[in-house]
């Protein structure tokens, strides 16, 4: 494993890379290379509110993923946007999204390669929503709950490729002209998983390969009073959900898998704001290995610390030192109880990065963090909230 400071001088000079990279873009549009459309006549720099704010048709998006589970990878979505609904803003005072259809695909450094299609649809004055998703994904990720007598943790994870194919399907139902939404949602993955046995085995050893599919339905209830669904700097969101997998679904397990969270935002003037986020996970029955929850925390890998019961804190400001610019501070704990492994684990993580101010009109900010975990230190590329 990297030391410490390697660790960190690398990702200091990714940092450095960014917002040398953010500051020759802004160059650009003071300099009038970029087209007008993509500067801001206000203060001449680098701004896409107009762009996204009249995008009609196709519209690419490039996809940067830096989680470390599976590496630095790059994707593409091609987005198209559909005519949006004129709404009678008197009788009906919420603004929805536009209605979307997205083609996207990415590969990492690890192998993990995926791709789909994806559908949000807005009907009946926005008083409903549907989300439609399928997409095969090919993953390479470590499994760190089994305990095989090594006492160091990065030697201790076995390594398991999962070929997927996910069928999503939601309806969500506004409760009258509310912030209040109510919806029921499908779930159907069809898995083939297979084990890297470590070398502690003998070789003559069969590798570990089977086939595991899950059925679920599922209810939720749904709060969403955000000034903005891309960089949330004020308002609150909350949910509630509960997921039925059985096996009259299509599944070869039966269990529920229920989910809550609220993440509360407060602005400090123009261009600052705090952020608190309380999320809570937990299976009851029988699972399996990777569906039970885990510690989801900027600085920790995915399913790095699994639980039955998996909780999680984390407090964000976001400071505005210019109306452009912005720096980033968070911190977070997570605990995981000892269902996976025999253990149990509270773990903090903590970190710092920039954001810049891409669309002004749309509230969209886009930038770096550097995340420390208990293990090692990580960068992430963040468009929007690095809260899902």
């Amino acid at each position: 494993m990297r030391s410490g400071v390697d660790s960190m001088g690398h990702y200091l000079r990714a940092l450095a890379c960014g917002l040398l990279a953010a500051c020759c873009m802004t160059s650009a549009a003071r300099g009038g290379i970029l087209p007008d459309h993509l500067v801001d006549p206000d203060d001449g720099m680098l701004d896409m509110s107009a762009y996204l704010a009249s995008a009609r048709g196709f519209l690419p998006v490039p996809i940067i993923m830096t989680e470390p589970a599976i590496g630095v990878g790059l994707g593409l979505a091609v987005a198209y946007f559909h005519a949006p609904q004129e709404l009678d803003t008197d009788e009906h005072p919420h603004i929805g999204p536009p209605a979307i259809t997205v083609g996207f695909g990415g590969l990492t450094t690890n192998g993990t390669w995926f791709s789909g299609l994806a559908h949000l649809g807005v009907w009946f004055d926005d008083h409903v929503r549907y989300t439609g998703v399928g997409a095969y994904a090919n993953v390479n990720l470590d499994w760190y709950g089994l305990d095989l007598g090594i006492s160091d943790r990065e030697n201790n994870p076995l390594r398991f490729n999962a070929e997927t194919w996910v069928l999503f399907q939601q309806l969500r139902f506004r409760v009258l002209e509310s912030n209040w939404w109510a919806g029921a949602n499908f779930l159907y993955t069809d898995s083939e998983i297979e084990f890297e046995l470590p070398t502690i085995f003998p070789p003559e050893f069969p590798s570990l390969k089977f086939g595991v599919d899950q059925g679920a339905a599922g209810l939720l209830v749904e709060y969403d009073g955000r000034n903005t669904t891309f960089t949330t700097t004020r308002g609150t969101r909350g949910l509630a959900e509960v997921d039925f997998y059985r096996e009259g679904l299509g599944g070869d397990f039966s269990y529920e898998a229920y989910h809550a969270y609220v993440h509360q935002f407060v602005a400090l003037g123009d261009y600052s704001s705090i952020g608190l986020r309380v999320d809570g996970q937990t299976v009851d029955g029988k699972a399996p290995f990777y569906a039970y929850p885990f510690v989801q925390l900027r600085g920790i890998p995915v399913m790095r610390y699994q639980g039955k019961t998996v909780l999680v804190g984390e407090a964000e400001i976001l400071w505005g030192i210019t109306p452009r610019w912005t720096l980033v501070g968070f911190g977070g704990v997570g605990h995981s109880d000892a269902a996976i492994g025999d253990r149990s684990e509270t773990l903090p993580t903590y970190g710092g990065g920039f954001r810049y101010r891409l669309a002004k009109l749309l509230g969209l900010q886009g930038g770096l963090d550097i995340a420390r975990g208990p293990e090692d230190t990580a960068v992430y590329v963040t468009m929007g909230s690095a809260w899902r």
